[in-house]
């Protein structure tokens, strides 16, 4: 038996797929997902494949003892579709409590979700989006469930679907060893702790999603001072003329001088400003929507002897605020000796307080994200969450940057698909 674990992180572009190998030989897989625009080094059925053919080195037929998906967003689950997994033996299934199917709450919250996206999608002609926004729009309300009329993102993968990633997760695999998937938490307690034969010795301590729908979909963390896109803005905002300039919404032309006398705009500018409006309104809707599922995250720390190891998804405000008030919780993520960066460096997903105040300094982390093109990917991953992140001494590796200098138990990959990090246990 060895004394260390392995964390296998693969380059699926801006997606999640983490393989854990533990020192007993028992393997865990956290998310199969790729984005279906983004540029990774696997589709959806190499990416199986090569899963299959990693969890086979050491057991035959395939084996992974817990497959856990944080929540259902297509850079998360997507790989689930593939036929691969009628091959693999697989211990227990963990998801999070909103996607248990016999849970009146849980799907009380996809029905009100589904129909806000559903009433979206259908008043999309009505909004003025350029074809950059109305791409981006029509991909959110699509991962959401919801098809907006001439959306092309269904055809990226034919026959695949969200809800056909779900159903092999609640179903699928060639056999498993307990049949009904664990919805995570199970109770209203923070952190819920539990052990399973599936992982002799291993602890493991559920933080969210919480139980509570409301705080599932508080989705701001500006208002609270937790994300450092805030304290950027505000940074800003105390600089002067040119951060005047640079926050305010009209140029210079449209301002009213001092000495000037006001003036209205005329009926057509107004009706004009409403139009632009209602195309702001319609990509932040979509916006809420996608984050309200990254809300509905598993968030776990994996206690494996002297490792903690914290996976977080992709939650964002509600989660971590109900986290960081919880000393128990807290007490967990001080003793954390791994960091899974939350929702690929996103400015709402990791707060100013887990990084500043919380987290060990020197830790391993890793950020499976991808540095990219458009609109979707705008600010991800965030500059000054990485510069905090450095100024921390966190040291983190990207998935996208198969070209960095590797030290401190971090090696690459054949051809770049994956980095590997060895963590003493």
């Amino acid at each position: 038996m060895s004394d260390t674990l392995r964390i296998r992180m693969y380059n699926v572009g801006f997606g999640d797929c983490f393989l854990l190998t533990l020192p007993d030989g028992k393997t865990i897989l956290v998310d199969a997902g790729f984005h279906s625009q983004g540029k990774g080094a696997f589709s959806g059925n190499d990416l199986a494949a090569q899963i299959a053919a990693d969890v086979a080195q050491d057991s035959s037929p395939p084996r992974i003892d817990v497959v856990i998906a944080t929540h259902r967003h297509q850079d998360h689950v997507y790989a689930f579709n593939s036929n691969e997994w009628d091959g693999v033996e697989v211990g227990e299934v963990w998801m999070p409590w909103v996607e248990d199917r016999k849970n009146k709450a849980a799907q009380n919250l996809w029905k009100k979700q589904q129909k806000f996206a559903a009433n979206l999608a259908l008043a999309l002609n009505g909004f003025n989006l350029d074809a950059a926004a109305r791409d981006d729009v029509s991909f959110m309300l699509w991962n959401a469930g919801a098809e907006a009329p001439g959306s092309v993102f269904p055809a990226a993968v034919a026959g695949w679907s969200n809800a056909g990633a779900l159903d092999c997760l609640h179903e699928g695999f060639a056999t498993r060893d307990r049949a009904r998937p664990r919805f995570l938490p199970e109770k209203k307690e923070c952190p819920e702790t539990f052990e399973t034969p599936a992982l002799p010795g291993v602890k493991i301590h559920v933080l969210g999603p919480p139980r509570d729908p409301e705080l599932i979909e508080e989705l701001d963390p500006e208002a609270d001072g937790e994300t450092y896109r805030a304290l950027a803005l505000r940074a800003a905002a105390e600089g002067g003329a040119i951060a005047e300039a640079q926050l305010a919404p009209f140029g210079d032309e449209w301002r009213v001088k001092d000495d000037e006398p006001g003036y209205r705009l005329d009926a057509g500018e107004i009706a004009r400003l409403k139009v632009l409006a209602r195309g702001a309104d319609a990509l932040a809707a979509a916006h809420k929507l996608d984050d309200m599922i990254n809300s509905t995250s598993l968030v776990l720390v994996l206690q494996i002897g002297a490792a903690r190891l914290l996976l977080p998804g992709d939650a964002e405000w509600g989660t971590w605020k109900l986290i960081l008030a919880n000393e128990d919780a807290r007490a967990l993520l001080r003793g954390a000796t791994f960091f899974k960066v939350g929702h690929h460096g996103s400015h709402n997903a990791t707060s100013k307080t887990l990084v500043e105040q919380i987290l060990p300094k020197k830790i391993p982390a890793m950020i499976s994200t991808q540095e990219g093109e458009g609109n979707y990917r705008n600010n991800i991953p965030l500059g000054d969450l990485l510069d905090a992140l450095t100024a921390h001494d966190i040291r983190f590796m990207r998935s996208d940057k198969p070209k960095a200098k590797f030290t401190g138990g971090f090696s690459k990959g054949a051809g770049g698909q994956w980095i590997d990090l060895e963590l003493p246990c």
